[in-house]
């Protein structure tokens, strides 16, 4: 049986990898799996904000089925994860680094789980933790203050990478000696090793806060670009990022990507380890990202929107049984992890049906996942040539994104009814300049994607009159 290492990188862009050849970074290590293994590259997060993400990453279903559209909210108990199904058929189920579930500590399904929690509590035992500030500045104000142009005040070895892969590498001896889980072994175990870079502030000790610098970089897309005809929901969002000064987000830009080959270093530890405790021949590992990272395109910050550098991650498969060096180019998404590693795995699919069309795990809501895993027989033919995915929003205004193809449609939800649309094109306009919406009805939708529409609003409706909790205010899911 297989191991399974499942990387996960906090607001990593889909291109910011060495081998994409878009920017001049170092990444020799993810390059190295990229190489030797099957990269999806129109792979997209359901939500392009971290719990909503990372919820479906663990559950296989889209923000409309388990219903967390923000940052302090979570799935329903009911709902299994993958980690629940591997855990109940003999793997060793840890996790270690952010998890960014609510409450911080919920196990998900691991076993056993070394969280932010204990980083932030490391520091305080080293006097390293700064006190936050309890008054939020203005919007502008803020914006600077969250964008640093000094390193960090933590040392390179308790610095939160290098933290979080010390620890996978004690936990990942103790695994080696203590299971059958080398080839031939039938104690495999499941490590999932989640990052909180590159996500801001991205200021990293020396030398990676200086290795890159603004001109070393190509300049951001779609700066001139004309925003008359962008929604009232992205109008809003580029408001509040104008107030952050320009060559601090340039300078910025730079220290994202020295997080980068910062990160990549830990990786490369990581692959060392496998090697010298003789795993790596039987070990899946898989590389994504909950979302991506505006990084001054389109003149954004961070994400919440569905341009590709936004919504679309990397999704990178390396192990026994997987194709070297194979490109997939039709879309896929973050849901379909969870079938395709109990496919993978040998193990039921949470969506099998007995004879009479019922769901054998009632547990399991239906899922519009599927499973990636005929991607790897070698087959040259598209295995889902028509299929729709789909990613929601819900902060700043209700939103979604239905991709098929090339063809991505954004629509947006306004409180007076009067809602808006884009329409790209991604075969001839790859870095979305040219909105085709104003020229796009909703009749010119293929019958798949209507499809989709119609249920992302039928679905999502169901939770249009709940409410959450959060910063003393009781709020509605769709603000």
């Amino acid at each position: 049986m297989n191991n399974i290492l499942f990387i996960m990188m906090d607001q990593w862009r889909y291109d910011a990898m060495g081998c994409m050849g878009k920017f001049p970074i170092k990444t020799p290590n993810i390059d190295r799996l990229v190489a030797g293994g099957t990269t999806f590259n129109n792979a997209y997060c359901t939500d392009p904000v971290c719990v909503p993400a990372r919820a479906s990453v663990m559950t296989g279903v889209y923000a409309y089925d388990h219903g967390v559209y923000y940052n302090d909210q979570n799935w329903p108990d009911s709902l299994p994860t993958w980690a629940d199904k591997l855990a109940q058929n003999c793997y060793y189920t840890t996790l270690v680094g952010k998890t960014h579930f609510c409450p911080p500590r919920k196990a998900a399904g691991f076993q056993k789980i070394l969280v932010e929690e204990d980083y932030k509590e490391n520091l305080q035992r080293l006097g390293l933790a700064k006190p936050r500030t309890p008054d939020k500045p203005s919007e502008g104000a803020y914006l600077n203050k969250v964008y640093p142009l000094e390193p960090t005040h933590i040392p390179l070895n308790e610095y939160e990478p290098v933290f979080f892969t010390n620890r996978a590498l004690h936990e990942l001896d103790l695994i080696g000696r203590r299971r059958e889980c080398r080839p031939g072994g039938n104690e495999p175990f499941a490590m999932k090793l989640s990052f909180l870079l590159p996500h801001s502030p991205c200021v990293p000790p020396e030398p990676y806060f200086s290795m890159y610098q603004p001109e070393d970089l190509p300049p951001p897309v779609g700066v001139e670009q004309d925003r008359a005809g962008y929604s009232r929901q992205l109008q809003s969002w580029h408001e509040i990022w104008s107030q952050l000064d320009w060559k601090r987000a340039l300078k910025h830009r730079a220290q994202y990507f020295g997080c980068v080959t910062l990160l990549d270093e830990q990786i490369g530890r990581v692959l060392r380890k496998l090697e010298e405790l003789q795993l790596i021949d039987n070990t899946l590992i898989i590389l994504t990202a909950d979302h991506g990272d505006y990084l001054c395109d389109h003149r954004f910050q961070q994400k919440g929107f569905f341009h590709d550098c936004s919504a679309r991650v990397p999704f990178i498969f390396n192990g026994p049984g997987v194709p070297v060096g194979r490109q997939v180019r039709e879309n896929v998404s973050h849901i379909d992890l969870f079938p395709t590693l109990l496919d993978y795995c040998g193990l039921a699919m949470p969506r099998l049906r007995d004879p009479a069309g019922r769901l054998i795990y009632a547990d399991q809501c239906e899922s519009e996942a599927m499973s990636l895993l005929p991607y790897f027989a070698g087959t040259e033919e598209p295995v889902a040539p028509e299929r729709v995915i789909i990613a929601e929003q819900a902060m700043h205004g209700q939103r979604f994104m239905l991709k098929q193809g090339a063809a991505k449609f954004n629509y947006y939800l306004n409180p007076d009814g009067n809602n808006e649309h884009d329409y790209f094109d991604l075969a001839s306009d790859p870095d979305e300049l040219n909105n085709r919406g104003r020229s796009f009805a909703l009749d010119d939708l293929s019958p798949a994607m209507r499809q989709a529409f119609d249920r992302v609003l039928e679905k999502s409706a169901r939770h249009a009159a709940h409410y959450y909790y959060y910063q003393n205010k009781i709020r509605p899911v769709f603000t």
